[in-house]
């Protein structure tokens, strides 16, 4: 048995969907969902709360939801618009509450950003710090972290931090303004930003995406991971499949896309882990394998 250091050993493995790691692997702790549409929730044990995060409509219409009218209120043809105002903020720290206060605390607590058509970087700063107080309030011990977003069926704006630079101007606002705040990078989500085709790979841009994060990475708390998978009409299906599928079993540019994980996550600091594989254990599996194949 080699005693050489694993990439993943620095890692908080995150429970996804249910699905087992392979033989070798423990979780850590699970993802939990916290969408508006959710009435209640059971965690297991250790938990990740994953917040709402405005992909598709939700209906607004659980007992919960109905005593937060600001969040209510929020949203565009039924998409929530995260952030919308000051009393938005606080009543997203109350949901938040409200839905954990018969569970034990959450560990993490994961939130996402709005759209540039309502808000701006600094609005969203200062709507944070009031959700930031009320949270901390009430668990001082949380880990609260945004994670970077494309991709939604909204209209008339798009998510305010997505692409490298978005992400870096977050960085430096929480590192001068001493915000409470870590970030999840999901590196698929930071390919769709900078519109970087899978098959079609843009080194030049991803290795320039890297580079302006990486004096950034004591900032990133952890990492979304996950592939794609065509389905029969050739369409892109995300958190589906591996990375061989979404690469299109191309494995220079496999190679090349794990090289960015590497230069963001190897320095020796713990992240959590998020495998988000909607598929099947085999594809968390190789997933995992190749993580585990990065060079310490």
């Amino acid at each position: 048995m080699s005693n050489q250091k694993s990439f993943l050993d620095n890692f908080i493995l995150v429970e996804y969907n249910n699905l087992s790691y392979p033989e070798g692997y423990t979780a850590q702790i699970q993802e939990v969902a916290a969408h508006f549409d959710k009435e209640s929730i059971s965690p297991k044990g250790a938990y990740s709360l994953h917040t709402e995060y405005s992909y598709g409509k939700r209906k607004f219409n659980t007992t919960r939801i109905s005593k937060h009218p600001a969040l209510m209120a929020a949203h565009k043809d039924g998409v929530p618009q995260l952030w919308k105002s000051n009393e938005w903020a606080a009543e997203f720290a109350d949901f938040i509450i409200g839905l954990t206060e018969d569970q034990q605390p959450p560990t993490v607590i994961e939130i996402h950003p709005p759209f540039n058509d309502y808000c701006t970087l600094e609005e969203f700063a200062e709507r944070f710090r009031i959700f930031e107080e009320k949270i901390h309030n009430v668990y001082p011990d949380a880990t609260l972290v945004i994670e970077n977003r494309a991709g939604s069926v909204y209209h008339g704006g798009r998510f305010l931090v997505g692409k490298a630079k978005e992400i870096v101007s977050l960085c430096e606002l929480i590192k001068e303004e001493k915000i409470k705040l870590g970030i999840v990078l999901d590196f698929p989500q930071l390919l769709t930003a900078e519109n970087i085709n899978p098959y079609k790979f843009k080194v030049g841009k991803y290795e320039a995406a890297i580079a302006i994060l990486a004096p950034h990475r004591d900032l990133i708390r952890g990492i979304h991971i996950w592939g794609k998978r065509k389905n029969d009409s050739g369409r892109q299906l995300a958190h589906q499949g591996n990375f061989d599928t979404y690469f299109g079993s191309n494995d220079t540019v496999k190679a090349i896309f794990l090289s960015g994980i590497r230069e963001i996550c190897n320095d020796g600091l713990p992240r959590f882990l998020v495998p988000e594989v909607n598929s099947n254990a085999e594809d968390l599996n190789s997933i995992i394998q190749d993580l585990d194949s990065i060079q310490t």
